[in-house]
């Protein structure tokens, strides 16, 4: 994966406004049902990710995708080192996929584990 790429691409979906970054933030995201893709940092706690998919068994989320991105490289991108981040656009969230291509890293289906 080209983390280089992922990061410009989560940088203007900044600047348009199509992010959110942070648990509470992407939580509330998903349900009220603006996310299109949640992305998840490698360094992210098993605690917390657990938390995230029992939060988000219930929400209309299709699809949690582990990066192998870390908060260090999300908050010199972005500004606010993060674990969780949410795509709150179709166009970004397909671009995103298409860079990640889902070789290598654990995409999870739907919220429920």
């Amino acid at each position: 994966m080209n983390n280089s790429k992922v990061l410009s691409v989560l940088g203007l979906c900044k600047k348009s406004g199509n992010l959110a970054l942070g648990f509470d933030a992407c939580v509330e995201s998903a349900t009220v049902a603006k996310s299109y893709l949640i992305l998840i940092t490698q360094d992210l706690s098993a605690n917390t990710r657990q938390k995230l998919y029992n939060r988000l068994a219930r929400a209309a989320t299709d699809l949690i995708v582990l990066t192998d991105l870390s908060t260090y490289d999300i908050g010199k991108c972005l500004g606010k080192s993060c674990g969780v981040i949410s795509i709150n656009n179709e166009g970004f969230a397909k671009k995103i996929r298409s860079l990640l291509k889902f070789d290598n890293i654990y995409v999870q289906e739907g919220a429920n584990i």
